[in-house]
């Protein structure tokens, strides 16, 4: 069964870099903004930083925004997947609803869902996947409220 969950995992991750990599470039922080990421934190952000030696890669799906709540830091990171089919990114949407006890949520048009185990608001929109974590380091720091406003502003940019 592991074996199995794992091809399939593969599988996802290589459709989902397929299905990017189609795009004619794709950076995260354009879709999910400092502004966003300032309401989600409630106070400044900043972004991730930059190695100016590095080449920038034509598909970004991560962002992250860094700020810092009561002394300790927190962030606001959104991590963007891509199908091929609706139909594949569904079936792999719902096993990964049925890994972790996860909380139903009604977010716009899409299906979504909230994991406490892994501190994640999951969406699914279209062909589009979205992996929302807001809050501490830890998955019981993250906070599922503030994940579900970045997913309902994101939902309404799909």
């Amino acid at each position: 069964m592991r074996k199995t969950l794992t091809i399939a995992a593969a599988l996802l991750a290589a459709g989902a870099m397929a299905g990017a990599a189609a795009q004619d470039g794709f950076d995260a922080c354009d879709v999910f903004t400092q502004a966003e990421a300032q309401m989600a934190l409630g106070g400044a952000a900043e972004p991730e930083p930059v190695n100016p030696k590095a080449r920038k890669p034509k598909v970004i799906p991560t962002c992250t925004w860094w700020g810092s709540k009561e002394g300790k830091p927190v962030s606001a990171a959104v991590t963007f997947r891509f199908g091929r089919t609706e139909a594949d990114l569904q079936r792999a949407f719902d096993d990964e609803k049925l890994k972790f006890q996860s909380k139903p949520m009604l977010i716009g048009d899409g299906t979504a869902f909230w994991s406490a185990k892994q501190g994640v608001l999951q969406l699914l929109k279209g062909r589009t996947w979205i992996v929302i974590a807001v809050g501490g380091a830890k998955p019981a720091e993250r906070d599922a409220e503030a994940s579900r406003k970045v997913a309902e502003a994101l939902e309404k940019k799909l």
